[in-house]
């Protein structure tokens, strides 16, 4: 490497150190967003615990006393997709009773005969 490549380099590292201090700057101004997932509500949680416990007509009573939040939550922890938490919420007690229940259940009976 020769005296030119090496100014060169030299130049470009205090253009690096310059925008770095920038970039730092900007940063510090405003808060950095967190990146750690979420809390699940815990009455969500509990819900996602006790499905095994409830039976079918307990469970679509309890899902309708949660709000649209709640129950992308609980459709989420189900094994549903993030994607379609935003759904209505009629469509979402009902996917989350084919998960939780009917489609477990159906398994169940298949397997038995």
């Amino acid at each position: 490497m020769n005296e030119s490549d090496q100014k060169k380099l030299q130049g470009i590292l205090r253009k690096i150190d310059v925008l770095r201090k920038e970039v730092e700057e900007l940063i510090g101004d405003k808060p950095i967003k967190s990146s750690q997932k979420r809390e699940t509500n815990p009455e969500a949680k509990e819900l996602i615990n006790s499905i095994g416990s409830l039976s079918v007509s307990e469970l679509e009573a309890k899902l309708n006393t949660l709000g649209h939040k709640e129950l992308g939550a609980v459709f989420v922890g189900v094994g549903g997709s993030s994607g379609d938490k935003r759904k209505p919420k009629a469509w979402l007690i009902e996917r989350i009773m084919w998960l939780a229940k009917e489609f477990s259940e159906g398994h169940k009976s298949i397997r038995e005969s």
